[in-house]
């Protein structure tokens, strides 16, 4: 009888004890999820920078600030994208340019842009000219999915002019696409008679009134297949190069830049 007694209070003993135990743990927890929860505020409220964020301590800890540096991320590229296009800016195009420069990650950039978009801006104004840009948009982000991998980017410099950066492989597959859609759905954005005439009267940059031919696209294309480049930034200034170029031949086109370049060691 008493050895019962004895195992009867032995094991209230230990399930009081385990109760206590478990209520202590849940408490820590609750504790750090509030206080998780106030910096997860902070940063939402872009109150708080990623050096303050809480010491990671343990895997849920790690979690929480995982957590609060993607939330932190999304929202400097939302604050960042088009409010047009919804596609993100100048600076997402520049982390995902320098992350695959820092990883050795080989890619090809495309710069597309609208040739005689201010044109077409000037005679059917403002509001036809955001549809297009939007098209364009839509355009680009199609044939990414349809040639391109699922953390290939499409993102939106401003006005009419955008980014796709892809694999080497399989960039002429994309330009293709590009140029091939647009072409085929731009006449649904003019006059029959614009159409008819193969062009629209307005003013150059210049002031001087002349003829600008049916909209069409020129992308051009920067790889470090066979060169290597330092910073975006002069990724960026290649591409304007090469766009330039592609911008005065006629008729919606690409071209890849395949020049070669050998940095001596110093």
């Amino acid at each position: 009888m008493h050895l019962k007694l004895i195992r009867y209070i032995l094991i209230s003993f230990l399930v009081t004890a385990a109760m206590a135990f478990a209520v202590h743990q849940a408490s820590k927890i609750m504790d750090r999820l509030r206080r998780a929860t106030k910096h997860l505020g902070d940063v939402v409220l872009d109150e708080m920078t990623p050096s303050e964020f809480l010491s990671a301590s343990d895997g849920l800890d790690r979690e929480i600030q995982e957590m609060m540096l993607k939330i932190k991320d999304s929202q400097q590229r939302y604050l960042d994208a088009s409010p047009l296009t919804r596609l993100p800016g100048n600076m997402a195009i520049e982390q995902v340019l320098q992350g695959k420069m820092d990883h050795g990650e080989k890619f090809a950039l495309c710069y597309i842009d609208l040739d005689d978009f201010k044109a077409y801006n000037d005679r059917y104004g403002y509001a036809k000219g955001s549809d297009l840009i939007k098209m364009t948009g839509e355009v680009l982000y199609r044939a990414k999915d349809e040639y391109a991998e699922t953390q290939d980017f499409v993102g939106h410099i401003g006005g009419d002019d955008f980014v796709l950066i892809t694999s080497p492989e399989i960039v002429e597959q994309v330009c293709n696409a590009i140029i091939s859609e647009f072409d085929s759905l731009i006449p649904d954005y003019y006059h029959a008679d614009d159409l008819e005439n193969g062009f629209v009267e307005g003013t150059d940059r210049y002031g001087v009134k002349r003829r600008f031919s049916i909209m069409s696209i020129s992308i051009a294309v920067v790889s470090d297949v066979k060169r290597s480049f330092t910073s975006p930034i002069e990724i960026a200034q290649v591409a304007t190069e090469i766009k330039d170029y592609v911008k005065s031949l006629p008729g919606s086109n690409y071209l890849i830049d395949r020049r070669v370049t050998t940095r001596c060691d110093s």
